[in-house]
């Protein structure tokens, strides 16, 4: 059941899912009841910032219901099908399941998290943030070498109705104006993306709200029984043990060492790198 393998062998993994979840169905249908009190969990951040392995941890326990970003959740339709529906239609839904552990990982609300976490009663968020340069490299390598440069032209147009755009402070805007009229590299258009999706932690105050811990890709891959007890903590739930950690590798780490920044956009993703590492994490 691991994240991602490729060939025969992730056939025979993704039939060992299947079966999974069917044992997983199964057994909250008998042991839970629907609409009882829940914890519901969202995990946010950037993209390609370790989200998915985290989400894949938290899917392998068997009392957990687990939504991936396409999902019942979401609009499933127009340019931005990965946005969620209305507050209401979330949680009605999210409502309506049994099991008292709901996670999410919906990336594409990470500026809304302050209205997702007051949405339910027991909300709590997990901001993932892992290295810029690992992350410029695999967000080049998954969506496509243009992607960064797509992400920031509404945040440079100023398009409010963009969830790239959406609460992003006025400063962090004037900022990636300046730079990108400098004239940058796709590895920098993804490298201001990354920069702006975590200044949202800091803008909105969410590095002060109890509701949300922080948590870097580094320490989830090379301790991941320790941050992922750590994460339990934070739920109120009991860790369900290592087992859920076994498909967890550190060969990601360090994968972007070839990537280079121009000197403005390095000095800024320095920065926050700074900041989100003097931050306390899970674990």
């Amino acid at each position: 059941m691991k994240l991602a393998s490729k060939g025969q062998k992730q056939f025979w993994e993704e039939q060992s899912f299947r079966v999974f979840r069917l044992r997983k169905r199964i057994y909250q249908w008998f042991v839970f009841q629907p609409g009882e009190s829940k914890t519901v969990l969202l995990i946010t951040g950037c993209q390609r910032s370790g989200t998915s392995m985290i989400h894949h941890l938290f899917r392998k326990d068997i009392t957990t219901i687990t939504y991936d970003e396409y999902s019942q959740l979401s609009v499933l339709q127009g340019e931005e099908p990965l946005q969620w529906r209305s507050v209401n239609n979330v949680v009605d839904i999210i409502t309506a399941d049994r099991s008292p552990l709901v996670v999410t990982k919906p990336l594409v609300e990470t500026q809304n998290l302050s209205q997702w976490l007051d949405a339910f009663p027991e909300a709590k968020g997990i901001w993932m943030f892992r290295e810029v340069h690992d992350v410029v490299s695999s967000s080049l390598k998954y969506f496509g070498v243009g992607v960064g440069c797509k992400d920031i032209v509404p945040i440079v147009a100023g398009d409010e109705s963009n969830w790239r755009r959406i609460n992003l402070s006025s400063s962090v805007v004037s900022l990636i104006r300046e730079i990108q009229a400098e004239g940058i590299t796709p590895s920098d258009c993804a490298a201001l993306f990354w920069y702006a999706r975590n200044s949202l932690l800091f803008s909105q105050e969410l590095d002060k709200d109890k509701r949300v811990a922080i948590c870097q890709y580094e320490d989830l891959v090379t301790m991941p029984v320790k941050v992922m007890t750590a994460a339990y903590v934070h739920l109120g739930i009991s860790f369900p043990g290592p087992q859920i950690v076994s498909d967890v590798t550190v060969g990601s780490i360090g994968k972007g060492s070839d990537v280079m920044l121009s000197p403005s956009v390095d000095q800024v993703c320095r920065e926050m790198s700074e900041k989100l590492r003097a931050l306390e994490r899970l674990g």
